[in-house]
């Protein structure tokens, strides 16, 4: 069933047809979510709030491009408020990780890579809010630029623009190092 029919069933009260329209978009709302987060617990509650938003909007929402876009946008502001009201670090705790590597060089490299991964977590931590959503929604959940530009009502090339300046801060935060450095002074 097409999306404009799904969200005019939903409109009429048809309660099962949300459920199912939920059902659908919250392993990708959440998966979103839950990287913007870096993995922090309370990406279930803001990805149940995305939600819960977009059924208020619903009487007055007008569908202009894919709302799985619209609810993307919705997240990444949720979590920009939710960054700026708990003002904390978001560094990932990677001691547990480095007390269980072992001899075998299986699990070795699993940690290893986990680690790798976590680090890369940190520096697009780093980045600004909207180069965090380019790099997320480009390499995590594989949208084109357009599809990033229209989930924000902006031009492709501004989405590009920040790409390219989120690809070279990466970069230079990974020849900089200092993620071990800032785990050690942390204490974590």
């Amino acid at each position: 069933m097409r999306e404009q029919q799904i969200l005019h069933k939903i409109k009429k009260g048809d309660q099962q047809t949300l459920n199912n329209f939920i059902q659908d978009l919250y392993p990708y709302v959440y998966s979103f979510t839950y990287r913007k987060m870096q993995g922090d617990d309370s990406a279930k509650d803001i990805t149940q709030e995305v939600f819960v938003r977009f059924i208020r909007q619903l009487p007055m929402y007008h569908a202009q491009g894919k709302t799985l876009h619209y609810l993307y946008r919705i997240a990444s502001n949720l979590c920009h408020d939710y960054h700026r009201k708990m003002q904390r670090d978001l560094h990932t705790d990677i001691d547990r990780q480095e007390n269980l590597i072992s001899a075998d060089s299986d699990v070795h490299e699993v940690i290893l890579d986990q680690i790798r991964n976590e680090e890369l977590m940190y520096y697009i931590g780093e980045l600004s809010d909207s180069q965090q959503d380019v790099i997320l929604l480009k390499y995590y959940h594989q949208m084109t630029f357009k599809e990033i530009a229209q989930s924000f009502s902006i031009p492709v090339s501004t989405v590009k623009t920040r790409h390219t300046a989120a690809l070279k801060r990466l970069c230079a935060l990974w020849k900089e190092g200092g993620y071990h450095e800032t785990e050690t002074h942390t204490g974590r």
